[in-house]
C-alpha cells in the first residue's frame, strides 16, 4: 500500500484525474479506522456521481477528459517526446494499481457491517488505446462528446437524439449538397460556410443535426446561441490547434437593425468563398427571407442600406442551400412516406384530412406532416386497442 501512495504522489501528467481519486489513494495508506470509513465513502460518492460501477470506470473516464500537456500535445498532432511518454505509461499503471484496491482488504471487524464496499476494477485503458482516443476526439472538454451547446463561453454536451437524413423525406438535392460539403470538409477538400435558409418547419435544422449524428465520429458539432456570435474569433482561436474538424451552428440566423453583432459575423465568415483555413465551418439556418429585421419601412434609404449590408452578408456564404414548402402533392407523399416507415397502412382519405390540417396550420410543411402523421398514429393506435 505504501507504494501506491508514493507513486500517486509522483503524479504529475494527469493533475486533475488524480485530484478526483485522491480519496482512494489516501485510503491506501489510511491506519486510522475513523478516517478509512469517511474516505472509502468519499469513493464511494465519486464512483456515483461519475454514473460509474467501479473505481476503474470512474478513473478511465476522468483520464479521457483530462486536459493536460499530453492530451493536448495528441490532440494538436505534436509529437511525443520520450520523457513525457514513460512518465504517461509509469501514471497509467499507477492508476491501475489504484482500481484495484479492494475495499474487502481494508475492513476490520468492527466496521465491517457498514464499511461502503465500492465497486473496484475495470480500469483498461492503454498508452495505445490512449493515443488513439485523443487523436479521434480531441482532449479536455472537447473528449465528452462529439455535440455541444455553448453559452456564456462554457460548453455543455448534449445529446442529438437518433435522428438521421432519412428522416427528413423528399428535399434529396438539398441534402445532398450539405452532405458533399460536409465530406469535402471531413476530407480535407474545399468547403464553405452554409446558410440553410427557406421556409419554416422545412427540416433545415433537422438536416444540420442528421449531419451531426451521421457524422458525429468524424467531426463535432457546437451549437452557439445568436448571442454568441461576437465570441465566434475566441472559438475559433480555441479550436485552431486540434486535428478535429468542428461545424459552429447557429440556428434561426437574424439580425436586429443596428446590430453590431452582423458587422462582428461578417468578420467570421470572411474568405468563405475560398475553401476556409483551419478546421472550423460555419452553418446556419434562417426563416426569414431578410436576415436584418425591418423596423422602419417608411424609409426607403434606410432599407436600401439594409438591403446591401444583407446582400454583402449573403456573399460571405459559400454555399446557400434553400428549402421551400411543398405542393400538395408533395404534401401528401411526404405524409405518405412518413406512415409508411411507421409501418400505418395509408387511406385515400387521409390526403383531404392533411390538406384541411395543412390550412388550419398556416401552410405545407414537413413539420406539419409529421404532426398529422402523429395524430394518424395516436388514431391508428387507440383503434387497434378497442
Amino acid at each position: 500500500m505504501d507504494e501506491i501512495q508514493l507513486r500517486y504522489n509522483s503524479i504529475s501528467v494527469f493533475n486533475d484525474a488524480a485530484a478526483a481519486v485522491r480519496p482512494l489513494a489516501e485510503l491506501c495508506a489510511c491506519t486510522e479506522t475513523e478516517k478509512r470509513v469517511e474516505l472509502a465513502a468519499r469513493v464511494f460518492r465519486t464512483v456515483a456521481e461519475y454514473g460509474c460501477d467501479t473505481t476503474g470506470e470512474l478513473i478511465k473516464t476522468l483520464i479521457l477528459t483530462d486536459d493536460n500537456v499530453f492530451s493536448r500535445a495528441v490532440a494538436h498532432g505534436d509529437r511525443i517526446n520520450d520523457r513525457l511518454k514513460a512518465q504517461v505509461r509509469n501514471e497509467l499503471v499507477t492508476f491501475k494499481q489504484l482500481s484495484l484496491v479492494k475495499p474487502d482488504d481494508l475492513i476490520t471487524d468492527d466496521v465491517k457491517d457498514f464499511f461502503p464496499k465500492f465497486g473496484f476494477g475495470g480500469m483498461s485503458v492503454s498508452y495505445e488505446k490512449l493515443v488513439a482516443f485523443y487523436s479521434v476526439n480531441g482532449c479536455g472538454r472537447f473528449a465528452a462528446g462529439s455535440a455541444f451547446s455553448y453559452r456564456d463561453g462554457e460548453l455543455t454536451p448534449v445529446e442529438c437524439g437518433d435522428v438521421r437524413l432519412s428522416d427528413l423525406k423528399n428535399y434529396a438535392e438539398e441534402k445532398a449538397e450539405i452532405v458533399r460539403n460536409t465530406e469535402n470538409f471531413i476530407a480535407g477538400l474545399p468547403a464553405f460556410h452554409t446558410l440553410l435558409y427557406g421556409d419554416r418547419g422545412t427540416g433545415k435544422s433537422t438536416t444540420v443535426r442528421a449531419v451531426a449524428h451521421e457524422y458525429r465520429h468524424k467531426l463535432k458539432v457546437i451549437e452557439l446561441a445568436r448571442g454568441e456570435i461576437g465570441k465566434l474569433p475566441k472559438l475559433r482561436a480555441e479550436l485552431g490547434g486540434f486535428k478535429q474538424k468542428f461545424i459552429l451552428f447557429i440556428d434561426d440566423l437574424v439580425f436586429d437593425d443596428n446590430d453590431v453583432g452582423a458587422d462582428e459575423f461578417k468578420t467570421a465568415l470572411e474568405g468563405s468563398l475560398d475553401a476556409p483555413a483551419g478546421n472550423t465551418l460555419i452553418y446556419c439556418t434562417s426563416n426569414r427571407r431578410h436576415l436584418f429585421k425591418e423596423t422602419d419601412k417608411q424609409n426607403a434609404a434606410r432599407r436600401g442600406d439594409d438591403v446591401q449590408a444583407e446582400l454583402a452578408l449573403f456573399d460571405r456564404f459559400g454555399l446557400v442551400i434553400t428549402y421551400i414548402n411543398p405542393d400538395k402533392d408533395g404534401f401528401v407523399d411526404i405524409l405518405k412516406q412518413i406512415l409508411r416507415s411507421r409501418s400505418i397502412k395509408w387511406h385515400d382519405e387521409y390526403a383531404a384530412v392533411a390538406e384541411l390540417a395543412a390550412l388550419k396550420k398556416g401552410g405545407r410543411s414537413p413539420r406539419a406532416a409529421k404532426q398529422i402523421a402523429d395524430l394518424i398514429e395516436s388514431n391508428y393506435a387507440e383503434s387497434r386497442s378497442e
